[in-house]
């Protein structure tokens, strides 16, 4: 099923089906015999999804069980988080090579060759089904519990107020990245882009194209931001090489930083260009509206249905002139006036 909530369905009932759909999405891409890494990443990807859920429904779950619940998904999912690292780091060196040139492809070489000595000795391979199972199990158990949770409040307000929360967390973060930049502030604005992405994904049936267009923005932020974390997680791996390489690498990383960050800073001041209240305000106008738009565009599609089955009938000529009711029916809507 769609990562969205719907209008037929009530609030409760919207956070406990995408809950349970993406945890069991969560436990099916490990339950091969041998899981591979793409796997682990989809996996890893579902359980990002439930804690935007979570922090969606922060208020409606109350504050403290929201921060048990994403804690419990963040430690489960880092125990997965190092069967990509090696691939990751080695992606990352073939990137900046490709990006900087020759000349930085030489610099890189020895970090390349420690990156594939230590990926070779720590032989990755497909998740074992030792850790399989133990992580499993945890899905299985937080599952149990999400699906038993009591939610406060009512309709969805205290969800817009969960998204408000995290998009003003969001602006913060931009303010503290540009004002004091340091690879951590720069990775908390990472995590709120892609927040917002998966928020506005929630919204979407309000207004498809308007939703769309901010889940793209989000997650083209969240990727330049997501190279300048790995070029970070780089720079705390050349530790055992010989000074001279540590001065030269750092410098191409340091670079290539720089120029991510000058490419992200209109974006996310894009993204993240409105007050949280303004911004709540705005989005909570958006479903109220969409809501009542679907009962409408379901009359109109009645009424066209209608329409078009009296004009399927014969002509005039064939049966006689129709009846004087049947003719009165065919007034046009205000929308086709309109049109």
């Amino acid at each position: 099923m769609p990562y969205r909530l719907k209008f037929d369905e009530s609030i409760r009932k919207g956070f406990r089906r995408i809950a349970r759909e993406q945890i069991d999405l969560a436990i099916a891409e490990l339950s091969a015999v041998d899981v591979p890494a793409s796997a682990v990443h989809e996996s890893r990807k579902a359980m990002k999804r439930s804690r935007a859920l979570i922090r969606s429904f922060a208020p409606a779950l109350g504050n403290r069980a929201a921060r048990k619940f994403n804690r419990a998904l963040g430690d489960i999912a880092g125990q997965l988080s190092g069967r990509r690292d090696a691939d990751v780091a080695l992606e990352t060196v073939v990137q900046l090579e490709a990006h900087c040139g020759a000349e930085a492809a030489i610099a890189l070489r020895p970090l390349r060759a420690l990156l594939q000595s230590r990926r070779d000795a720590a032989g990755v391979g497909p998740l074992n089904i030792q850790t399989r199972d133990a992580i499993t199990s945890e899905l299985m158990a937080l599952r149990t519990r999400l699906a038993d949770v009591k939610l406060k409040g009512r309709g969805i307000d205290p969800v817009m107020q969960g998204i408000q929360a995290s998009y003003g967390h969001g602006r913060t973060a931009l303010k503290t990245a540009y004002a004091a930049p340091s690879d951590l502030a720069f990775h908390e604005l990472r995590k709120s882009a892609q927040t917002h992405w998966r928020q506005m994904a929630l919204l979407s049936r309000a207004w498809p194209e308007e939703f769309a267009a901010r889940v793209a923005a989000a997650r083209e932020l969240s990727q330049l931001l997501g190279d300048d974390h790995d070029i970070a997680v780089l720079k705390t791996m050349i530790a055992d090489l010989e000074e001279s390489h540590r001065a030269a690498i750092l410098t191409l990383c340091e670079t290539r930083q720089a120029e991510l960050r000058a490419d992200t800073y209109f974006r996310a001041q894009r993204l993240f260009a409105e007050r949280p209240r303004a911004f709540g305000k705005r989005i909570t106008g958006l479903w109220t509206a969409g809501r009542r738009i679907k009962p409408m565009v379901a009359a109109v599609a009645d009424e066209s249905h209608s329409i078009k089955l009296l004009t399927d009938v014969p002509a005039a000529t064939d049966i006689g002139s129709p009846p004087r009711l049947a003719a009165k029916t065919l007034a046009p809507s205000p929308s086709q006036r309109r049109a």
